[in-house]
């Protein structure tokens, strides 16, 4: 009579037609921590079709890196739809080997895939990254594309910067706004882009000024003063009323112990209805 090992038989439950009885051998599978399981952790990654246990085997595969990283990139080939439960252990891993490898899916047609390829970009916080997630700027209409590019966008961070600024120049107003809700999202970093910001503050559009001001708010640079002086003393009653506020507002945050000034976290896209 054969004998299992401990790893032969969580393979073996993992392949069960019984979710529950993968979802065990999942488990097991993440707690043994064998490196030579990684393919094989992948492979049932990519055909696992229960939601609970591909979250599971995401778990099993992160911790398993980097061995398991060689595996998922070669899973990246082809056109399966699969490649989006791929992309999201990447993003955890945040391995800046796996840009080159995802760079492409940043246009991939299936909408799972792209912005699955946008978190790994905005997470490795690799500079490579910037150009591929600004080039999408205005170019989805649907909220949650253009809230997950944002949130892309802020995970990266300051190398996002210098592609947003120049962005702020771009004929089509719709990635001019897209551009500054991105330069609010990043925050302190925004400062990079100060003087862009601060022409658009100062520009005819009212919209785009009132989001530019709220790029500048957090930012400790007498530059953002000065623009806000100049608009709480002449322009629009409107504009004359946000720039007194923001003025108050600052300097509440200056004398606040430093403990307390916050920066709101960053989450994956579709946190409510993606795996995590």
């Amino acid at each position: 009579m054969t004998t299992e090992t401990p790893l032969q038989e969580a393979l073996r439950a993992a392949l069960s037609p019984d979710h529950q009885v993968r979802q065990r051998g999942a488990l097991r599978l993440g707690s043994l921590a064998d490196r030579s399981v990684a393919g094989d952790l992948v492979a049932l990654l990519v055909s696992e079709p229960d939601a609970f246990v591909r979250e599971t085997l995401t778990w099993a595969v992160v911790a398993q890196a980097p061995a398991t990283v060689p595996h998922l990139l070669a899973a990246l080939a082809g056109e399966d739809p699969s490649r989006a439960h791929v992309l999201h252990a990447l993003s955890k891993i945040q391995d800046p080997a796996a840009v080159e490898h995802v760079l492409p899916l940043a246009d991939d047609p299936h909408p799972a895939v792209a912005p699955k390829a946008w978190w790994v970009l905005g997470r490795t916080g690799h500079d490579d990254s910037a150009a591929a997630l600004v080039a999408h700027l205005g170019r989805h209409e649907d909220d949650e594309r253009r809230l997950g590019l944002i949130r892309a966008l802020e995970q990266l961070g300051a190398p996002a910067v210098p592609g947003l600024a120049a962005a702020l120049s771009a004929e089509d107003p719709r990635v001019r706004r897209h551009a500054l809700e991105a330069l609010v999202a990043v925050g302190e970093a925004a400062q990079g882009a100060l003087p862009e910001l601060v022409a658009v503050a100062e520009g005819p559009d009212r919209d785009l000024a009132m989001l530019a001001l709220e790029a500048l708010a957090p930012l400790d640079a007498p530059e953002v003063d000065d623009v806000l002086t100049r608009m709480r003393e002449g322009g629009s009653r409107w504009l004359a009323t946000v720039a007194d506020w923001l003025i108050s507002d600052r300097a509440s945050r200056r004398s606040a112990p430093r403990a307390t000034r916050t920066r709101r976290p960053g989450g994956d896209p579709g946190a409510a209805t993606q795996e995590r």
